[in-house]
């Protein structure tokens, strides 16, 4: 699997993670939409959650929303930025913690349920999973959104006719991560994918979209030079266009939704910050 931290240029995905907080969450089509599709996905799930984490939060728009689908659960959102998580702390319904996806600050077996929209991208895959199985309880479910290769492809292809360099990151293939899931002892793994089509304005409103989810180039083999108005207008005369989109540009997105469940028995304790279990009533 390529997103990896040997892939990916850790500072660069926390310089854009920062960027983005300054935007407003509302405005990100994108992960608005995976974030809906995952909640709807929720009903598929026959256990009732008592302690939750949202892992990759961001602003905590869906932590506020499980919030709702679920009023008597403990709903954690952990982000590694915190500067959208303290925004408006009076208003929140969720408990706000900043930490590290591949090094979750809790102890083995805390968490009923693990949901996480767009957070695999920018991450060590192996790490992440590794360690959402160890803080799940036995039988605990993991409903994650993510990005496949084809993401981005008429980008890639206008890049393409640039140069040589880096620009789009290869986003993992479902089946690879359906591997990676039963490796880490998930069981009963249920995918599949949404090829997703969204058209804006001009390029400017789709680099916009992309810094409000954080999605900027972090490759370690990107150009570390600026683009320069030549190649930046070279790479717009190079993206495709659809006469049928009215003379927007179209810009297209393989959403992976994924639910697996953790194997009975297979969390240890471990150690770290204990979460309050709610009194039953």
């Amino acid at each position: 699997m390529k997103n990896d931290l040997s892939y990916l240029q850790e500072s660069a995905v926390q310089q854009a993670t920062q960027r983005a907080a300054d935007l407003d969450p509302a405005d990100n089509v994108l992960a608005r939409h995976s974030g809906k599709e995952l909640l709807e996905r929720l009903s598929l799930l026959t256990l009732t959650p008592r302690i939750i984490l949202d892992l990759g939060c961001g602003a905590g728009v869906e932590a506020d929303l499980l919030s709702q689908c679920y009023p008597d659960a403990v709903v954690v959102g952990l982000d590694a930025c915190g500067a959208p998580l303290f925004k408006d702390p009076a208003g929140r319904s969720f408990l706000a913690a900043v930490g590290d996806a591949g090094h979750l600050p809790y102890q083995g077996g805390v968490f009923d349920l693990v949901i996480s929209n767009l957070l695999l991208p920018w991450c060590d895959v192996d790490k992440v999973l590794g360690e959402v199985a160890r803080v799940l309880r036995p039988g605990g479910a993991l409903v994650f959104a993510t990005l496949g290769p084809d993401t981005l492809c008429e980008a890639h292809a206008a890049w393409n006719h640039v140069d040589t360099f880096a620009h789009v990151h290869d986003f993992t293939d479902m089946h690879d991560l359906g591997d990676a899931l039963i490796r880490h002892g998930f069981v009963e793994p249920v995918m599949d994918v949404q090829m997703l089509g969204l058209t804006f304005a001009d390029i400017q409103g789709l680099v916009r979209d992309l810094r409000a989810l954080g999605g900027t180039n972090a490759l370690a083999t990107r150009r570390r030079t600026l683009t320069g108005k030549h190649r930046w207008q070279a790479f717009k005369g190079a993206y495709p266009f659809r006469q049928t989109d009215g003379g927007r540009v179209r810009a297209t997105f393989e959403l992976v939704y994924a639910m697996a469940w953790a194997k009975s028995g297979s969390s240890g304790n471990g150690s770290g910050i204990h979460v309050p279990i709610p009194q039953s009533s």
